[in-house]
């Protein structure tokens, strides 16, 4: 297992810092736990999404091999309840954040490791669990931002016309 628990096949595990020290705790286990809520994200995504186009597609077919009214009834409400979830768990958007943080991180890593500026002094290792905590909370931040705004949206109705 390279670098700790869980972390077999991360390639920036195996980095050292330009005075050869190892990649600090901190950024270790955030990178960590990107990669995982990464690949999480995925896949409730694809799933999701499976789920939908399978149920989409399962209506017309029972209604062309003449199953019961009840029968497309219900598969179009589980059509319902598939895409209401997808839009409150947001599988897609939170996979392509996670790896758009991630990148980022590594990019850190990279730079640390090969000591080049910011990370030509010496405390490129503070320097660099700074910096992936900043890329972390800035994440936490739009993150959070997203939310307030989905849930302060204004309800759809009909036009407001003056008068």
């Amino acid at each position: 297992m390279a670098g700790g628990q869980g972390e077999v096949g991360f390639w920036w595990a195996e980095l050292r810092g330009p005075d050869g020290g190892a990649l600090p705790p901190s950024v270790r286990q955030r990178t960590t736990w990107y990669e995982r809520y990464k690949r999480r994200q995925r896949l409730g995504h694809y799933l999701s999404e499976a789920v939908l186009l399978l149920l989409s597609a399962s209506i017309p077919a029972c209604a062309a091999a003449g199953a019961a009214v009840t029968v497309t009834g219900i598969l179009g409400a589980l059509v319902v309840v598939a895409a209401g979830l997808r839009q409150l768990f947001r599988w897609g958007e939170n996979w392509v954040r996670a790896g758009s943080v991630l990148m980022a991180i590594q990019r850190e890593i990279v730079g640390w490791s090969s000591g080049s500026a910011p990370y030509d002094g010496g405390n490129a290792s503070a320097l660099l669990a700074s910096r992936t905590e900043e890329l972390a909370g800035a994440e936490a931040g739009e993150w959070a931002d997203t939310r307030r705004s989905a849930s302060q949206a204004p309800l759809p109705g009909p036009p407001v016309t003056g008068g």
